[in-house]
């Protein structure tokens, strides 16, 4: 039996994407349901880095990574991994990865990744502001560190981007210590973003949000959303407990779009990168986000601790997670921040570990778009590791598309048809 509801909107997926895309929206008059079966913000956007990595501006497909491929397919404990029970459903993947290392694709892909950061805080403080959550944005900027093993490497990347107009400082060991008085001496230098923001909890963040939106109208169907018949109006979606019926369908569910979009008749090439973090407490903090050119992961200042996240494992939806690879960020840690040198992996509670899954397309790009097939449905996910960074603006984006309003950006770079 189909339940006529009154709701115009449904909205897939309660993490920050969709949260933030369904807030908009009810702010805008539309009546709003999101559906998700873990609640809200219970996937990637719980346990991220709780960083708006405006700086990212290149994308991940980086002719570098070449000669390192090989040491991926057997460390399981490096900065990035393949499963071996994954590897031959990984490859299509990677072939097109490897195809978006060209000169041009990474030109074409890095200007696209850099009008979303060049929007994304601006588009985060309006939407903030509206609902009394500025204090979950802390403009502190952060930090790229650099050891023995890449200091020569330093001035090189500071001219890469300042090439492409991030806000960025050059500074050597002493001004770190300025800036960081709690970080180890065997830093030699970093890269200091100085417009970069972060949040002292993503939870809280995810939590304001909602309640913002129930406030305004919005109510969450704690059911997950498994088939979609979209041919006729109204849409149909169907968890395994009933069926709805809305007049449009924004689909912001992360790692499981793929599934959703091909019912619609797309086949897109997401796959999951599985990100790690370890919270760890700290009687001093942080004042910034503070990342390791040489180990590959970042340490966060959260209200809970200093968390330490990263890592890039390709697994699939249904692996278990290797709690390795969170536990091996403590040794790195350390290493960085002396305060740390005496703690120990088994005086942490188990909670302190935490895998959640990025959803990733080759090209480092977010589909942003509506369907051709039926334009009363919209795209709104793949945003790899800048999911927390680019919500507001993709929320903007999408609401423009629904209102058929002119929109803040040329949305071809990010059109589910570029595959």
């Amino acid at each position: 039996m189909i339940e006529q509801t009154k709701d115009k909107i449904a909205v897939i997926g309660a993490g920050i994407i969709g949260l933030c895309s369904a807030l908009r929206l009810q702010k805008m008059g539309f009546q709003v349901t999101i559906f998700d079966g873990n609640g809200v913000s219970n996937g990637a956007s719980f346990g991220n880095a709780g960083h708006f990595a405006t700086e990212q501006v290149f994308p991940l497909a980086d002719p570098s990574l070449l000669p390192k491929i090989p040491r991926m397919l057997i460390d399981p404990l490096g900065p990035i991994c393949i499963r071996p029970n994954y590897i031959l459903q990984a490859i299509p993947w990677f072939l097109r990865f490897f195809a978006a290392m060209g000169p041009a694709a990474r030109v074409h892909n890095t200007a696209a990744i850099t009008k979303l950061n060049d929007q994304s805080l601006t588009q985060w403080k309006l939407l903030l502001k509206g609902i009394d959550g500025l204090n979950f944005l802390t403009m502190q900027g952060s930090l790229l560190t650099y050891e023995a093993g890449s200091i020569d490497n330093l001035a090189a990347d500071y001219l890469m981007y300042r090439a492409k107009d991030v806000a960025v400082d050059m500074i050597d060991q002493d001004q770190v210590q300025t800036l960081e008085p709690l970080l180890s001496d065997q830093i030699l230098g970093a890269l200091y973003f100085t417009d970069v923001g972060h949040t002292i909890s993503p939870i809280n963040l995810s939590q304001c949000i909602f309640s913002a939106f129930t406030e305004a109208g919005g109510r969450l169907v704690a059911e997950n959303i498994d088939r979609i018949t979209t041919q006729f109006n109204p849409i149909i979606v169907e968890s395994d407990q009933q069926s709805y019926t809305f007049d449009k369908l924004v689909i912001c569910a992360g790692a499981y779009a793929k599934a959703l979009t091909a019912q619609i008749g797309y086949q897109v090439p997401l796959e999951v990168e599985r990100g790690y973090h370890l919270m760890v407490p700290m009687t001093q903090q942080l004042n910034r986000p503070v990342a390791s050119n040489d180990r590959k992961f970042i340490m966060t200042p959260m209200q809970e601790g200093l968390r330490l996240a990263g890592t890039v494992e390709f697994g699939g939806l249904v692996n278990k997670a290797d709690y390795r690879r969170s536990d091996m960020m403590l040794t790195h840690a350390k290493a960085l921040v002396p305060q740390l040198a005496s703690l120990q992996l088994h005086q942490l509670p188990e909670q302190a570990r935490w895998m959640g899954m990025r959803p990733s397309l080759p090209d480092s790009l977010p589909i942003i778009d509506f369907c051709q097939k039926n334009p009363n449905v919209i795209f709104n996910f793949g945003h790899q590791h800048l999911g927390l960074t680019w919500a507001a603006i993709s929320a903007q984006l999408i609401t423009e598309i629904i209102a058929g309003k002119p929109s803040t950006l040329d949305l071809s770079p990010y059109r589910i048809t570029r595959f």
